[in-house]
């Protein structure tokens, strides 16, 4: 993968090929940025510039051997580490690594940890990086490297490295073999354990552009410029996240009906049908969890952009949508509308935590009934 090949965050690419030109590449270095951000896609651009035979001043040649085996993800010199799912034949990333490969091709490089797990039919259960993928990766490192150049070792959410596993890198991260390289790549800083953090240069990537964004979502997914307008301004710079949004709105209206159906629920305390509803979203799917929640959080944008009087900037689907926004709006205040959008806000945190999807939502059903008027009860589909 060549610089150019990536979409947004240039002065990231610009600082990252001026510490090759100058030779001041650390040993140790942890991408730090939101989900759905462009941080692996980086470090195998990075990866691939260093090792290049034939780099220019501005990216890799893109057609040196080196090159295009790092494009195949198959460079002898170049290692994953990722959360896996442990069980007793599968306890090592290289055990998943055709299917990480195939994975990455499919998302242009933009993995999410809930469809990554589900990918390994592990929807309901736990994947991090392991004692035994610990052990690997020393093992992987040890090795002479390929033509001389440097191996590098990329480790995707870094911050689930298991506790009892983390003392066994702590040495070679600290003090690698001669040309040896550890990008990790990490979305929460206050996750990472500390011992690892403090032997690691930061580098902090943004969430992506309104403008890279939609280019993304246009050129790699192949979305219509309409439908994306629709979800650009409530995805939040995050590829994932816009990528559930447009499922929903091009695929079904799931998260339209259904949501309004479930605030009306909430509103006039049904709880006999607000448990069966409940019931029914937690065995879906995280990812689908997880679209329907951001749907959430899109409505309480739209009611927030309302209250404010910027409707020129409103993501409205379609006159339904409209209305029930313009409807439930009355009810909100800029105080809890602002706690509106961070029940929805927290709900994906804890869907992202493996968290007991009936507990997360029918928590948000309740808080959600308290801060809204009854008079709500009102409002018609």
């Amino acid at each position: 993968m060549q610089f150019a090949e990536i979409i947004g965050h240039d002065e990231i690419k610009r600082k990252l090929i001026q510490t090759v030109l100058e030779n001041r590449v650390s040993h140790a270095q942890m991408f730090l940025g939101p989900g759905g951000s462009g941080k692996l896609a980086l470090a195998i651009a990075y990866a691939q510039y260093i090792n290049c035979a034939g780099r220019s001043e501005t990216d890799s040649c893109g057609v040196c051997p080196s090159c295009q085996q790092i494009a195949r993800l198959a460079h002898p010199d170049l290692h994953f580490s990722y959360p896996i799912i442990l069980k007793r034949e599968t306890r090592r990333s290289k055990d998943y690594i055709t299917l990480w490969r195939e994975y990455l091709a499919e998302k242009h490089f933009y993995p999410d940890l809930v469809e990554w797990t589900a990918k390994m039919d592990g929807e309901k259960k736990q994947s991090v990086i392991g004692v035994d993928e610990c052990t690997e990766i020393i093992h992987s490192l040890s090795y002479k490297s390929y033509e001389g150049k440097y191996k590098i070792m990329i480790i995707w959410m870094a911050e689930l490295i298991y506790h009892a596993a983390a003392p066994k890198i702590l040495k070679i991260l600290e003090e690698p073999p001669e040309k040896t390289l550890f990008i990790l790549l990490s979305e929460k800083q206050e996750r990472i354990i500390s011992t690892i953090l403090s032997r690691t240069q930061i580098l902090k990537v943004p969430q992506l552009d309104d403008q890279s964004l939609k280019l993304i979502l246009s050129h790699r997914f192949g979305y219509p410029g309409d439908a994306i307008q629709r979800v650009l301004k409530s995805s939040g710079g995050n590829v994932n996240r816009a990528l559930w949004m447009l499922e929903e709105f091009m695929n079904s209206d799931f998260a339209a009906s259904e949501f309004r159906d479930w605030m009306l629920m909430s509103f006039r305390a049904e709880f006999k049908e607000l448990t069966a509803f409940v019931s029914k979203i937690a065995r879906t799917s995280r990812a689908k969890q997880k679209q329907f929640l951001s749907y959430g959080l899109s409505l309480s944008r739209n009611c927030l952009l309302t209250i404010y009087g910027r409707n020129d900037m409103l993501t409205i689907v379609d006159d339904e949508e409209a209305a029930f926004v313009g409807r439930i709006a009355k009810y909100l205040n800029e105080k809890n509308a602002l706690e509106y959008a961070s029940l929805f806000e927290e709900a994906i945190r804890h869907i992202d935590r493996n968290a007991n999807a009936s507990l997360v939502f029918m928590d948000v059903s309740l808080k959600a009934a308290e801060l809204l008027n009854p008079a709500l009860s009102e409002i018609k589909r």
